[in-house]
């Protein structure tokens, strides 16, 4: 690749992602797919939804429907049971520094022959997609309106449409699949180069700067957990440039703190919104007839009415936000929308706001499951268990850790990925993680017995379901037809090695850490016998959906398990490890000591001893929280958590 600045990025994002040892084509392909989805699909993207393989013509195919991207016919059928809008994505991915357009013509055949009915001329990777086309279509009558198409072609040259032939030839193609008759809402084709690409990555790092001109604004008093804190009114065209991408789309990836999607024009509130906007006796009065928008901001900086912000989300106000997009060539001058926005990095404070900001109109139970306060509890237990080697960072807000140079990507533990290893390791069902995570969070926590992140559940069976989960895809490697089944596996290595991590089961901190230490002793022995209960069985790789291939699973291995030990075959152990490692870390104080001057502080499944004098007695209780470093066996409070 001779793009020396996009040949530096896709470095970055393979070093973050761990892609170094696959070839340059198949790191691109991965690189171009996540820049064009990843914004806008935040919690629904993931590499295997969207990657075509071999596949001749198409390198990237997606199924958004109601913006989730959906690869399994379930979730479809869940999605359209009632109002749902669809949309169809296809790229063609080339490192090449030149457009072929033989390249672009075989990509767009391909796409249209997608939307035919014979599936025998679809190549096979996109059959699964086909399906759920078919379906979608099917229910024709529950759709808001006819699906869109967004195509891309990806190249890391210079392109040039008005001295390209291909951007003819690409125009009359496109003009071809509108044509087809009653399918499509709008069918657009772009081709991203090199510069487009590298301005799409940065959007995915949430690397974005706005100035946007804060009228008539006022400083509100210190908040506790902001830098600062402001209300004011904004210029509606301002403040739908603020809300843009560079090529004019709405930046999808700025709502996903806000936890009620857009409902769309048909909305009776939104055709208010609208109403207003469009009245030329009311539009003026729009900034007191709305309620305004919330913003969270990492980085802000005044001068005067001109504001920086940077790594910013719109935690409330998504509804307003995309009326005033939608008709954003009627805004007028005069028109300007109230405006909060708040400074700061405080998870804590940012989920507050979501909380409260969002609690005037209903919003679905599992939608505010993902912030509430135990999330702190998982994430400082992930924190502690890093002073022994582990190297896991839980990430309970989005972009929790943009800017982290020091955190590699894989090592970032999402809530949607441990909703999937605690429901196949802890409540043993890892046919069902190819679910979308809301569709779990909705079934599960309609039930008591199997809530997720129910307060009373100890944190450390959601670690060693991770942990459990991660070291089996490492052992898994390459070897595809074990990376499907790695849920299944991980329930397997579980089974063999700590069967008492379920919801009904007392654990203390000694009880897991003896867990804890078991697994990492037997794991690779278990491993390997769980991969010879899989291949025997030697199910279909679509069989990782079905209960009865896990219940079988699962009475296979008592069988095996069974007859290794009549045989003597049993897991071998090795030392235990007891470092501390030197870093910053929460704790909860449990004890103060003043005979001996000192304190205890209990941090994940440890506990640690401090000077109290090191400790503000008269700001501090048993059970408040207190940041602490350890450093060369030395600990101390964190100064930063002083100031």
């Amino acid at each position: 690749m001779d793009n020396i600045i996009l040949s530096g990025m896709l470095t970055d994002f393979s070093e973050k992602y761990e892609l170094s040892s696959e070839s340059p084509d198949r790191q691109f392909e991965k690189f171009a797919n996540f820049c064009l989805l990843k914004t806008d699909h935040y919690d629904s993207f993931d590499f295997d939804k969207v990657a075509t393989g071999d596949c001749m013509g198409v390198d990237g195919v997606a199924v958004i429907i109601n913006g989730v991207i959906v690869n399994e016919l379930d979730d479809a059928q869940a999605f359209t049971k009632t109002q749902f809008d669809a949309k169809f994505f296809f790229s063609q991915v080339k490192t090449s520094s030149s457009l072929d357009t033989g390249d672009v013509l075989k990509f767009l055949a391909v796409v249209r022959a997608f939307f035919g009915r014979d599936i025998s001329v679809v190549p096979p990777e996109l059959h699964g997609a086909f399906e759920i086309k078919s379906l979608i279509y099917s229910r024709a009558a529950k759709m808001r309106q006819p699906p869109t198409v967004e195509l891309a072609y990806v190249y890391s040259g210079r392109y040039e449409p008005n001295s390209s032939h291909a951007s003819t030839q690409i125009e009359v193609e496109v003009n071809g699949l509108k044509a087809m008759p009653y399918l499509f809402s709008d069918v657009t084709c772009r081709v991203c180069d090199g510069e487009a690409m590298a301005r799409l990555y940065r959007e995915t790092q949430n690397d974005i700067q706005k100035e946007i001109s804060f009228q008539r604004h006022v400083a509100l008093p210190p908040i506790q957990g902001a830098r600062a804190a402001y209300l004011g009114v904004v210029s509606c065209k301002d403040y739908v440039r603020m809300i843009e991408k560079d090529n004019r789309d709405l930046n999808k990836g700025i709502f996903f703190d806000n936890v009620r999607d857009y409902l769309g024009g048909g909305n009776p509130v939104n055709q208010e919104i609208a109403k207003t906007i469009n009245d030329p006796d009311e539009r003026n009065q729009f900034a007191i007839l709305n309620n305004g928008v919330t913003i969270v901001a990492k980085n802000v900086i005044p001068s005067g009415d001109n504001f920086k912000i940077s790594r910013f989300q719109v935690v409330n106000g998504c509804q307003t936000s995309n009326v005033l997009f939608s008709n954003r060539d009627t805004l007028t001058d005069d028109m300007y929308i109230t405006v909060k926005l708040i400074e700061t990095s405080d998870v804590d404070l940012s989920g507050k706001v979501i909380e409260t900001t969002n609690s005037q109109s209903q919003v679905t139970k599992e939608a505010f499951a993902t912030i509430r306060p135990y999330h702190r509890s998982i994430e400082d237990f992930f924190t502690a268990m890093r002073s022994t080697g582990f190297s896991y960072n839980y990430e309970r807000r989005p972009h929790q850790f943009d800017g982290r140079d020091d955190i590699r990507e894989n090592s970032i533990v999402t809530t949607p990925s441990l909703i999937k290893s605690f429901i196949s390791v802890v409540l043993e069902e890892p046919h069902k993680v190819h679910y979308y995570y809301g569709r779990l969070l909705s079934e599960y926590n309609s039930n008591k017995s199997s809530e997720l992140f129910a307060a009373d559940d100890y944190p450390g069976l959601y670690f060693a379901s991770h942990h459990i989960v991660s070291r089996v895809k490492q052992l898994c490697g390459k070897q595809r037809d074990l990376y499907d089944w790695a849920f299944h596996l991980a329930l397997l290595v579980k089974k063999q090695v700590a069967p008492v991590l379920k919801k009904e089961v007392a654990l203390d901190d000694k009880k897991f850490l003896q867990i804890l230490r078991r697994i990492d002793q037997s794991m690779e022995e278990a491993f390997q016998h769980s991969v010879g209960v899989l291949r025997r069985l030697s199910p279909s790789r679509n069989h990782n959906r079905l209960p009865e291939v896990t219940d079988r699973l699962l009475h296979d291995l008592g069988r095996s398990v069974l007859a290794a030990r009549k045989t003597g075959a049993v897991a071998s152990t090795r030392p235990e490890k007891t470092s501390r490692a030197d870093g910053r870390y929460v704790g909860q104080l449990i004890s103060v000591d003043h005979t001996n001057g000192t304190a205890e502080l209990k941090y994940g499944p440890y506990s640690v001893k401090i000077a109290l004098a090191e400790l503000d007695l008269e700001k501090l209780r048993v059970g408040s929280r207190v940041q602490f470093i350890i450093r060369g066996g030395d600990v101390s409070v964190d100064p930063q958590s002083l100031q």
